[in-house]
């Protein structure tokens, strides 16, 4: 085995034996409602009876959830551990993305941040769409750099397919449209005509990946929605307005009416994205914790971590990666600009997506790999500097 190789699998081991270390702690029980809400998507998916009327969620995770129950031992605890396997392997792709654009040190760096990040290993154990989301996001942005160096319309095509198929495990990802179809139009070299081709096929082919759901929720709910429309109702318009006029409608109208008012609320969300630890869980109160477990007795009524200790393990990862990936953002954007500019672009649009409705530390999870990579550039230079000065 080489010595890349052999520095890639060890990645990967390290990664599923953290994912696993947290799949253990979580146990063969539920602790969010919303995981409950997927599992059951999943059983009926993997029973032959479909979705069902009612469901209006992510239709992409419960996919997920059916195909790993297939690979997996029955129970919660059985689909925990083939998710930990599957974003574990998701190391190898951060690890192949920071090789192309650092270099070995680099891929190293990044490849131990995605390995042990503690939001990373814990959602690779909970059942929700953020830990496989960051996975199809960084096969995204590998696809993309390809794509544009070797001016190949299938691989724009491909780029298109998972960014469609990203929007239907996170709604959000189509705010990514313009920037996947703006960038690489604009970085393939040769004739205008060949740049707008591909950006046509990235939209053309994302646009495909959305027909089924999108001709399922008309056939069922007389609406035009591509994805899901739960969660809608955190955007800052009465909800009469969405459910008479749509969302879109409604938030261009408050943007006429209010104008300060949405750009203050858009504010708040976009900061509260990027936290340094989870500020907004519902399982905090331990009001809103009793209402949980009595919507589904499955779920527990104690917290499933010590708050204190989750908190302060959250702050100071998330604050060394920060650091680490605005060093990064100056040392790669002299070597390699534009993927430079593809990388914040997709995390800043990102979290721009959810700045109408509600920001979260969960919701930043698909990006994290992206910033993970910033941080392994960061990472390698203080490395290098260091070996430069003994």
């Amino acid at each position: 085995m080489t010595r890349p190789a052999m520095m890639f699998t060890g990645m990967v081991v390290l990664a599923l034996v953290a994912r696993l270390a947290a799949v253990l702690s979580l146990g063969d029980r539920l602790h969010f409602d919303d995981e409950g809400v997927y599992l059951d998507a999943a059983v009926r998916l993997g029973d032959g009876m479909g979705f069902g009327e009612d469901f209006r969620n992510v239709p992409g995770y419960p996919v997920v959830l059916a195909a790993l129950r297939l690979a997996a031992p029955d129970g919660v605890l059985g689909v925990r551990v083939a998710q930990a396997v599957l974003t574990a392997a998701g190391t190898a792709a951060v690890m192949t993305l920071a090789l192309s654009l650092g270099g070995r040190r680099m891929a190293f760096a990044a490849g131990l941040f995605y390995a042990l990040d503690p939001l990373l290993v814990v959602a690779g154990g909970l059942l929700y769409p953020e830990a496989i989301a960051a996975v199809v996001l960084t096969l995204i942005i590998l696809a993309a750099l390809r794509a544009v160096a070797r001016d190949d319309l299938r691989g724009a095509a491909l780029v298109g397919a998972l960014l469609g198929g990203l929007a239907l495990l996170r709604p959000v990802a189509l705010a990514l449209v313009p920037v996947l179809v703006l960038w690489t139009a604009a970085q393939v070299t040769g004739s205008w005509r060949r740049r707008g081709v591909h950006g046509a096929v990235v939209l053309l082919a994302c646009g495909a990946a959305l027909v089924p759901w999108t001709y399922r929720n008309y056939r069922l709910h007389g609406v035009v929605a591509p994805i899901a429309i739960a969660g809608t109702h955190t955007a800052p318009v009465p909800l009469s307005e969405i459910r008479a006029r749509g969302l879109t409608h409604a938030l261009l109208q408050q943007a006429r009416e209010d104008p300060g008012s949405l750009a203050a609320h858009a504010g708040r969300e976009f900061l509260h994205f990027w936290e340094l630890y989870p500020q907004r869980l519902a399982i905090d109160n331990p009001t809103r914790r009793a209402e949980i477990h009595g919507g589904d007795a499955r779920l527990p009524v104690e917290p499933t971590f010590p708050t204190v200790l989750r908190d302060r393990v959250s702050a100071a990862a998330s604050a060394v990666e920060f650091g680490l990936a605005a060093l990064g953002v100056g040392v790669l954007w002299g070597r390699r600009r534009a993927a430079t500019v593809l990388l914040l672009a997709v995390m800043l649009g990102f979290a721009a997506g959810y700045a109408p409705f509600i920001g979260k530390l969960r919701y930043r999870i698909p990006v994290v790999p992206l910033l993970l990579v910033l941080a392994g550039a960061g990472a390698a230079s203080v490395s290098d500097r260091r070996a430069t000065n003994a």
